[in-house]
């Protein structure tokens, strides 16, 4: 387990994506830490978060009369990752934390084209697009190739709001080769507090209403030719949790493959 400075692009997404759950405890201050799973990984795909000292953990050490160090948030990110293969033992592990533990929130991502900027000048697309999932304007800003909507009805169980560039994120922030045809690429994510067990949310169906959610945003953005979640690959994602043995497996499918080195031609090869 070692500290997110060791890594550049975990503790930039864990800086960015976890700065909410800061505290004003001195004694206790939010400290977060990484497992990688893969060995010469250095996306948050294959990597473990373990949160120390949240205001989660604090809120559930006060509910629960425990110390403010007695919890800590474990947090599987990149799951859907078009642009990384996904390690069976990080599902492996995933599963057997589902099965002992409540999912405390989880997040929700659909990718799609659209020939708009994400920008601060089309703020106003996506405020229009999510003004019946948010209180007064949504207190939506602006960074890089993200807007963020973080003023959210507590009656979708929604938390948070982001859309952003994801064909630019992965080709200048991770130096990634994109296929070239991904030029549009735009991903929307929500985040879903359920606090409960995971699969048990899954038989209640109400992992359909944020599928609900993502399309009906999608669509009045004017998003088209989806190209991530859907019920496909949501379907495919369960049943291998459910069932690691199942031949179901999540290359990296947007990524153009690197070209094999040319192998010196043998002897018999150069014959005529």
């Amino acid at each position: 387990m070692r500290k997110t400075t060791r890594n550049k692009q975990i503790h930039e997404y864990a800086t960015q994506k976890f700065k909410s759950q800061k505290t004003d405890h001195k004694k206790h201050p939010l400290n977060i830490k990484y497992i990688n799973l893969k060995r010469g990984n250095k996306s948050i795909s294959n990597t473990i978060l373990i949160l120390e000292n949240s205001k989660a953990c604090f809120e559930y050490a006060h509910k629960n009369k425990k110390s403010y160090s007695h919890y800590v948030e474990v947090i599987f990110a990149g799951f859907h990752q078009p642009s990384k293969d996904i390690d069976s033992l990080s599902l492996k592990i995933l599963k057997a934390f589902l099965k002992r533990f409540k999912v405390y929130s989880i997040d929700l991502a659909g990718d799609f084209n659209w020939n708009h900027s994400v920008n601060n000048a089309n703020k106003a697309l996506l405020a229009k697009a999510v003004e019946k999932y948010i209180q007064g304007d949504g207190n939506i800003r602006n960074e890089g190739s993200s807007l963020y909507v973080n003023a959210t009805k507590t009656n979708h169980h929604l938390c948070k709001i982001l859309l952003y560039d994801k064909y630019k994120k992965q080709t200048e922030y991770h130096k990634e080769n994109i296929h070239p045809h991904l030029r549009e690429w735009k991903r929307l994510e929500i985040t879903l507090g359920i606090k409960k067990r995971f699969f048990k949310w899954i038989e209640d169906d109400e992992v359909n209403d944020g599928i609900s959610l993502l399309n009906d945003i999608t669509l009045k953005l004017g998003g088209r030719g989806i190209i991530g979640l859907s019920v496909e690959v949501l379907s495919k994602q369960i049943q291998k949790l459910k069932d690691l043995r199942r031949g179901i497996y999540f290359p990296a499918w947007a990524k153009i493959p690197k070209k094999e080195k040319n192998k010196p031609k043998t002897r018999k090869e150069y014959q005529f």
